[in-house]
């Protein structure tokens, strides 16, 4: 599997990493874009995954395949594997060989079973925290020699800053979502509003309670009350968006 963005890793992966945030259209995209980046620069055999953490649980967000992420589940079920203690220390952790390693014995014995002789766990520190973590995968022992545990620190070091903009451009695309509905909601309770001032002749405030009454003796939120009654004086649904003009 290539990726479209590299040409000699070695040399371009501060600008490719600027490539892949400026022209993947999902943080998603920009993830998997990463991950194929790195292993292009890894030896033959090589794999990668990008770990953080989520409500207080390790999650893989991207993987350059599937058995990526089968061995990455492997270290979260088993609950121990060089991942996990990277994440938690900070510290980078390496298995030349998962068939003579006597730590995390779970997870090695599994890992091994699926094919993955070797493994490499390198933190992504970002500006202020971890963004997570880098798992890197070989199907062959002694994979990771120093020279290639250098140069991988040094790009897990660039790629940190990478991961920790996505995922905070992934944090402010929600906000965002949730913003757009709470004001969309907010329009269609507006509308309500004027209806019943223009229906009881009396100001907003006394409209409002009105409504809120209604809400609680039908036991329905007030949103969905206030679309009812657009709906049924107006002849169609509210506007789905607030900055959606009306027909």
């Amino acid at each position: 599997m290539s990726s479209p963005f590299i040409t000699k890793p070695d040399l371009l992966w501060p600008d490719a990493l600027l490539s892949l945030l400026l022209s993947t259209d999902t943080v998603e995209g920009f993830l998997h874009e990463l991950t194929l980046l790195t292993v292009a620069a890894l030896p033959e055999g090589s794999m990668c995954g990008v770990t953080v953490a989520y409500d207080s649980h390790a999650m893989t967000i991207a993987g350059s395949d599937e058995l990526t992420t089968a061995v990455d589940q492997i270290q979260y079920r088993t609950g121990e594997g060089p991942c996990l203690d990277t994440m938690s220390t900070a510290v980078a952790h390496h298995i030349p060989d998962l068939s003579t390693e006597p730590r995390w014995r779970a997870f090695c014995a599994e890992a091994l079973a699926s094919g993955v002789r070797s493994c490499l766990s390198l933190p992504l520190l970002g500006p202020l925290e971890a963004a997570g973590c880098y798992n890197l995968y070989n199907t062959h022992a002694g994979a990771f020699d120093d020279d290639t545990r250098g140069r991988m620190g040094v790009f897990a070091g660039n790629a940190a800053g990478a991961v920790a903009l996505a995922l905070r451009m992934a944090d402010q695309s929600k906000l965002n979502e949730d913003l757009n509905a709470t004001l969309a909601s907010r329009n269609v309770i507006d509308q309500a509003v004027g209806i019943v001032m223009a229906q009881q002749r009396c100001p907003a405030p006394e409209a409002f309670a009105l409504l809120s009454r209604a809400s609680q003796n039908r036991n329905i939120k007030l949103h969905d009350l206030a679309a009812e009654i657009v709906t049924t004086v107006g002849g169609q649904t509210p506007c789905s968006s607030a900055f959606e003009p009306f027909d």
